[in-house]
Formats: structure tokens, sequence, C-alpha cells
């Protein structure tokens, strides 16, 4: 583990920092969630922001690993890193501050403050996804013919990542996450999932996580298979298998249907 995060912050020094400082933030809240006794949405105000810490965290070492595979084009690379950290501290920044006056951080339109901190993290958000697509169009430019499958994991996992991105919208055009049912009601532990309603979060979770799931799936099939076109494949039939049961998932929250729906509420 130590010359793993030795090897990360190598790879990403400012991208490491600022994912721990996420994970500071994390405790904070969490330590919140222990003598603020204030509830929104069925959950602790520090709830979503706590979340969101852990999400970016992640995100960010995800980044400062996967970035420094490229050779080429390095100042462009320093911009993308520079874009991915300030649109997550923005991102982070406004659900905190939404949650310290207890009120919805996300389609929250309810004074022109809110309609405006709302505007602000979509603009986060939106620059976040043109560096990642500016990455896998980098990435799309080189290659690693020593190992294919990872170098496929990694345009692939961009690739669904924008796209379980892009669900972001399917929420905006909603008002909300869930469908057949209000934001806020009875969710499975932890993510907050409906029991009662279709949600759009499980495909959008599916998908921005594919940037660690496939570019993962491939380092292991380069280390376990012998023949670069059975890597190929299996990278191929993983990304369709995985974006496909994000798909599902977007289509029973559509439908209103909940995939927890035999949990109690």
């Amino acid at each position: 583990m130590n010359a793993l995060a030795a090897e990360l912050y190598r790879r990403g020094p400012w991208l490491v920092r600022v994912a721990l400082a996420h994970v500071l933030v994390l405790l904070v809240l969490l330590a919140l969630m222990l003598v603020d006794d204030r509830h929104l949405l069925g959950g602790s105000v520090w709830l979503k922001p706590a979340k969101f810490a852990l999400s970016i965290a992640i995100y960010l070492l995800t980044m400062a690993w996967l970035l420094a595979e490229l050779r080429q084009a390095r100042p462009l690379v320093g911009l993308i890193a520079l874009v991915v950290i300030a649109s997550m501290c923005l991102e982070q920044a406004t659900i905190t501050l939404q949650a310290a006056r207890g009120v919805q951080s996300h389609y929250n339109a309810a004074t022109v403050f809110d309609a405006a901190v709302f505007s602000l993290m979509g603009f986060g958000i939106a620059a976040n996804s043109v560096a990642a697509a500016v990455a896998l169009l980098l990435f799309l430019r080189e290659s690693d013919p020593a190992r294919p499958a990872y170098w496929w994991g990694i345009r692939l996992g961009l690739a669904v990542f924008l796209l379980g991105s892009l669900q972001g919208a399917a929420m905006l055009v909603n008002s909300g996450h869930t469908i057949g049912g209000a934001d806020g009601g009875p969710g499975i532990p932890l993510f907050g999932w409906s029991v009662l309603a279709g949600d759009l979060r499980i495909a959008h979770f599916i998908g921005i996580h594919a940037i660690q799931v496939l570019p993962l799936t491939g380092f292991l099939l380069d280390r376990s298979l012998q023949n670069r076109y059975w890597r190929l494949a299996c990278i191929t039939v993983v990304t369709v298998l995985y974006a496909g049961w994000g798909l599902l998932a977007h289509v029973a929250a559509m439908a209103g249907r909940s995939w927890f729906g035999w949990l109690p509420a």
C-alpha cells in the first residue's frame, strides 16, 4: 500500500493532494452529522456532501493514475488535471454550502441565490465532462501494444463515464432523481436509492464508476491472458455487459420501477 500511495503521488501530486483534502472534508462532515440533527430529504443535511467528498476523492485519485499514462501533449494533460481539480472543488463547495444552509443543492431554484448556486454546479460538471472528453481523445491518439486490454479499458471507461455523466441531463429534465415518487423517500442504506420508485442515480453511479472498473479489468486481463486477441475480446465483452447493466438501470428508472422493491419501505 505504501508503494501504491507513493506511485500515485508521483503520477499526480496535485490531484492526490486535493483528494486527501476531500478525505479531510469527509471526516469533518461525518463529525457534523453527529452533532447537527438537521435533516433534509430523509437524511442528515451533511449526508450528501459527505458522499460527494468520498466520490470526488476516489475520482481525483483515479485521474491522477490514468492521466500519467499519457506521454504526449503533457501541457494539455496538465490543463485537464487543473480543470478536474477546479470543477470538483467547485462541486464540493457548492454542495457543502447548501447543506450548511439546510436547503437542497440539486434542482433548487427556490431563490435567485439557489438557482445561481445550482448553475455553478452545472458549469463545474460541464467543465469536468469536457476535460474527460479531451482525455479520451488523447488516449485514442496514443497506444500501448504491451497492454492492449488496459489501454482499451481506459478508453472505454472514459466513454462510459461520459455517458453516465449525461444521466445528469435526465435528472435535470425530471427536476429530480426519482421517477414515480418524490426525492427523499425510503431508500436503501448509505446510497439512498429508492425502494418505491425509479431512481436515475443508479445508472449514473454505474456509468461514472466505469472509469475505475474497466481500466482495472483491462489491467488484470493483460496480466492473466497471454493472447492479445483474447484480452481485447474479454474487455469488449465486459464493457458491453457493464454498459448494458447501466442501460437496464436507466430503463427501469424511466419506467418508475425500483430495483429494490423487495426491501421494506
